[in-house]
């Protein structure tokens, strides 16, 4: 200890008045210029000022509106979101929604000031802009996620379905501007740029969003599946060449027009001749670099503007440009999938509610006001579903697809989400469609996209498809030789790997098949990504906690069964996967809930409510640490969960060669011993048949003792140092239960199922 009456450090104190003098020197230098300054005048205006000039004046509180008005999209979009993922509809739509519920179409009717005031017109400009760059970005990751091997899978059919797909709709449209032209077109419009654009916008298929849905339906490898994605991505090139077509023309005269033409073309040949060997070129750098550094960065997005500004300036739109060096970019590279992860979050969570916000201010769902416009929006439906539904349908039939995949095609192809929206605004800033129709062609996007789930779902019957997206998930099918002994063992975070792997190898049988260890992946929640890059992907390498239970079993010379799925409802897809290969255990780590400390919440709660049904035992570790085994604490009683966890303890105390101490509570007094089973009566009959069974298993290194009650502290101090094993029915009596053994090595809950085989006579046999 320090000698308090030791004199203070001189340095110290010189230091400190050294400071305290620079302080001093520079509050009185400054006081001096500001003397000397207040005696100086200015011109009234400065040079290059933009306020009160013919910039216009600025609002000084635009940029804590649009911070608000960020905020509020922000929440909004991603509640919206989950709400309609929830019920099987893809996010995107209650995205759209968000903004438009913000906008003047409810917000602005209902709650006008409020309204005014976190979205006021002022905020619009600052909007666009933040919207024009989160959709070219957006537009550069589609790009991205577009697989051009899947226009070469099923060749000549799928160009002809996919073209199909876009030539009748965009018929019907033309067709239905001869109407819709006289009513909400002005003469300063042609009508060709309005017949071409009504056209597109009938055209339009949501690449993401369908190749989404079918991956979450876990269909996409089906042969429907295949064609469908194969004609999504013909259809999102045709679809975007056409719309730049159109562009060029709506922006030019005739021969403006022709000479546009022929710079996108040239364009075009440079990207695919010139740019996408550079960045081949470029994914090797990356492979050579060790990853994305901040150079491969900067050249890539400085090749992103000015790819951008190459096709705004020749007047096909800023997001074409970043469309095309998207598709350049090879799709396989490490470097593309290190690309969208750094980058999705950004776009789809910041920069697209921006486009949201921006498209709602600009919808006015009260345009659509008398019968007969609403009479018309029903019309653009219809002829916007009939002819992506004819067209693919009919198509599909001649090349030899059955009514019912035909069907589910032509109705997958109606997807249109966010891609509709972009055209849509790019019609409106070129003044191609009024406000009126701009509303009626944001209702038809929304409907279309909204009916494409339950639709497919009742054209598409779930039980022929079964067992194809079963194998596509890598699920096991129902196995002709189940072994109730097997163990599965979810796993998702990666610390708690070796504690479960390391149990669940102790409770295997000698002759029972190796643990089944499960990675369950969540997908991306919808935004950009289509979700068939990581389909595609075995998922083990991708999945830390997987690789973590490997190396550990190949560290002790063990065996387990690795497998990994993406898996959009963790806990129906452990216990399918358990009630599919007849499994007798699922063995998997606590999950603490968000509010309180109770150990079983959210996915294992469900696990554990769902496997009631099943007959399959459940095991929780709530608590864990090395994951040795000195010795074995059994708590159990008569009930179901305490015979599971008495068979549980056994299976471990057996294989591990180690004692075990069981605790029995009594369901009615008796005498202390339980040896005899005629020394006992009533329910406690099962325990003396259990407790001879396991004596049979561990023989003298079982050591029972029977409680007429739980005691608490008894039992923590006798359990110190071990394994305990707890019936859950038993687990609220005990507060060291829940809250986790300081000194234990693990803690493990157990739920019995009555419909499972009875666990103490299985694992005597």
């Amino acid at each position: 200890m320090a000698d308090l009456g030791a004199p203070a450090n001189p340095y110290k104190a010189f230091h400190l008045l050294l400071y305290g003098t620079m302080i001093a020197g520079v509050v009185v230098a400054f006081e001096g210029i500001r003397s000397l300054g207040e005696k100086l005048s200015a011109p009234a205006t400065a040079a290059g000022a933009i306020y009160g000039s013919a910039a216009g004046q600025v609002d000084v509180g635009a940029l804590l509106h649009v911070l608000l008005a960020l905020a509020l999209v922000i929440t909004t979009a991603r509640a919206l979101g989950t709400l309609f993922r929830v019920v099987h509809q893809p996010p995107v739509i209650g995205e759209i929604l968000a903004g438009i519920l913000l906008g003047p179409s409810l917000l602005g009717r209902f709650a006008p000031a409020v309204s005014h005031y976190l979205l006021p017109a002022t905020v619009a400009p600052f909007l666009n802009v933040i919207s024009q760059v989160g959709v070219i970005l957006y537009m550069f990751l589609v790009g991205l996620e577009l697989d051009p091997g899947l226009m070469q899978q099923r060749g000549q059919a799928t160009v002809a379905i996919s073209h199909a797909s876009i030539i009748t709709p965009f018929a019907m449209g033309s067709l239905l501007a001869l109407l819709l032209y006289p009513i909400f077109s002005s003469r300063e419009v042609p009508f060709t740029n309005f017949a071409l654009f009504l056209g597109v916008s009938m055209s339009v298929t949501a690449f993401p969003v369908l190749a989404r849905i079918l991956t979450d339906r876990r269909i996409h490898k089906t042969r429907m599946g295949t064609v469908a994605l194969t004609c999504a991505a013909v259809d999102d090139i045709t679809a975007w060449c056409l719309l730049a077509f159109v562009v060029s023309v709506a922006r030019a005269q005739s021969a403006g027009a022709m000479r546009t033409i022929v710079l996108a073309a040239t364009y075009l040949g440079a990207m695919f001749l010139i740019v996408r060997p550079a960045m081949i070129a470029l994914s090797r750098l990356y492979g050579n670099r060790g990853g994305l550094t901040q150079g491969l960065m900067a050249v890539i997005f400085v090749a992103l503007l000015l790819s951008s500004s190459a096709t705004e300036l020749i007047g096909i739109h800023a997001i074409f440009g970043a469309f095309v060096l998207g598709a350049v970019i090879p799709h396989d590279s490490q470097m593309a999938r290190e690309l969208t992860d750094r980058l999705e979050d950004l776009i789809v969570v910041l920069l697209l509610p921006a486009f949201f916000a921006f498209t709602g201010l600009r919808t006015q769902i009260g345009l659509v006001s008398g019968l007969q416009e609403w009479m018309l929006c029903g019309l653009i439906i219809l002829v916007a579903s009939a002819g992506k539904f004819g067209g693919s349908l009919i198509a599909a039939r001649i090349t030899g697809l059955g009514w019912r995949e035909g069907s589910a095609l032509g109705v997958l192809m109606n997807t249109r989400g966010l891609m509709e929206l972009i055209v849509l605004n790019i019609g409106l800033e070129l003044r191609v469609i009024s406000p009126t129709l701009f509303a009626m062609l944001v209702i038809m996007a929304l409907v279309t996209t909204f009916a494409t789930t339950p639709i497919l779902h009742l054209i598409t019957q779930p039980r022929p498809l079964e067992h194809e997206a079963a194998a596509v998930r890598h699920l096991p099918v129902h196995s002709d030789e189940p072994d109730h002994s097997a163990i599965l063992v979810p796993v998702a975070d990666p610390q708690g790997v070796a504690v479960l792997v390391e149990i669940a190898l102790a409770a295997t049988p000698p002759h029972a098949p190796p643990p089944r260890v499960l990675a369950l992946v969540r997908p991306p929640l919808g935004g950009v990504r289509s979700g068939l890059r990581e389909a595609e992907q075995r998922v083990a390498p991708r999945s830390p906690a997987l690789s973590t239970a490997l190396d550990y079993a190949w560290e002790n010379g063990a065996v387990i069964t690795p497998q990994a799925v993406w898996s959009d409802d963790p806990a129906d897809d452990i216990l399918r996967t358990a009630a599919d290969a007849q499994i007798g255990w699922i063995l998997l780590g606590a999950h603490r809930a968000v509010f309180g400390n109770n150990f079983i919440g959210g996915v294992v709660h469900r696990i554990m409510d769902g496997a009631c049904q099943l007959p399959v035992n459940v095991g929780v570790v709530i608590h864990s640490g090395d994951s040795s085994f000195p010795r074995v604490c059994a708590i159990a009683d008569c009930s179901v969960h305490g015979r599971a966890a008495m068979g549980l303890a056994t299976r471990i105390a057996r294989q591990k060669d180690c004692e075990l101490h069981a605790f029995i509570i009594l369901a009615e007094p008796v005498s202390p011993s339980l040896v005899d089973p005629n020394e006992v009566n009533g329910a406690n009959q099962a325990l003396a048949q259990m407790l001879t069974n396991a004596t049979k298993m561990v023989g003298r290194r079982l050591h029972p003792e029977t409680l007429p009650s739980i005691d608490s502290i008894q039992i923590a101090q006798q359990s110190k140092n071990s394994v305990v094993i707890i019936a859950n029915n038993l687990a609220d009596h005990l507060e060291y239960a829940r809250d986790g053994l300081g000194d234990g090595r693990a803690l493990i809950l157990v739920q019995g199922s009555e419909m499972a085989r009875p666990e103490i006579a299985a694992a005597a046999d």
